[in-house]
């Protein structure tokens, strides 16, 4: 089952500073949408937001059709799990030990040991994520692209209805990129679970998000289709840079820079 979240005027203050300004947002139930936007234009912030990470916002966030605000904490954690940027370090821990710490939420005060239910969670984590020949392995072992997958796996064995990803191909080769983005791509269509993720990579948002929350300066620019959006004028604009929009093979349309605007 598959939950989306809803904002409406919400704003975002941090440090004294407003980072977002009365947006209105709406991440369908069972679609892969993507935030995108230039740097500084507040895609992090309000993914954090929507995730329940950052508590200083005013405005409404309803989750699953339910207030953020009012979730528990464990219950919140079984609903949607997020793969953020910054992680904290894993030394010691085997990959098996450490995706099973996602199963927190589902365990109870007095569960010493993990049960049926939280190992087979583990076991179809780490098979999801292409991680479980390495469950043995100590996870700073592994190259950059094995421990995002890990990291994933541990949102994964969750089990959330929403899985929210802060720039998940940011320092990875381009063939860690396009497995990871496989693996997101398959555990929406094969699992019905949402995808809200924001991505650097304009052409990835193109091929593999059905749905775009375009940001600009704390403010939503547009929503709709990658068609809808990401139009060569509206690049221009937002981007400042002059693109010609090709159509691969798959019927994708790939952004190719031309100049900045204004040169």
């Amino acid at each position: 089952m598959s939950a989306g979240v809803t904002a409406r005027s919400l704003s975002v203050r941090i440090a004294g500073k407003e980072i977002l300004h009365g947006l209105n947002v709406s991440v369908a139930p069972g679609r892969r949408t993507a935030i995108i936007g230039p740097n500084g234009a507040g895609k992090t912030t309000l993914l954090r937001a929507l995730s329940g990470l950052n508590a200083r916002y005013t405005g409404e966030i309803l989750l699953g059709g339910k207030e953020l605000g009012s979730y528990a904490e464990k219950e919140l954690a079984r609903v949607r799990a997020i793969l953020p940027q910054e992680r904290g370090a894993a030394q010691g821990l085997t990959v098996g030990q450490l995706v099973s710490y996602g199963r927190f939420s589902h365990r109870s005060v007095f569960q010493a040991r993990d049960g049926a239910d939280d190992r087979a969670a583990v076991a179809w984590a780490m098979e999801t994520a292409h991680v479980d020949a390495f469950a043995e392995r100590e996870v700073h072992t592994l190259s950059g692209g094995e421990r995002q997958r890990v990291y994933l796996a541990m949102a994964l064995s969750q089990r959330p209805r929403l899985l929210l990803l802060d720039e998940p191909t940011t320092y990875l080769d381009v063939a860690h990129q396009l497995r990871v983005m496989e693996i997101i791509t398959n555990l929406n269509r094969d699992s019905g679970i949402t995808i809200l993720m924001v991505l650097h990579d304009m052409a990835h948002a193109m091929q593999y998000a059905d749905d775009i929350i375009l940001v600009r300066d704390g403010a939503v620019a547009a929503t709709g289709t990658p068609a809808e959006v990401l139009t060569e004028e509206r690049i221009a604009d937002v981007f400042g840079v002059h693109v010609e929009l090709l159509r691969a093979s798959g019927g994708t349309r790939i952004p190719v820079p031309l100049a900045l605007v204004g040169e």
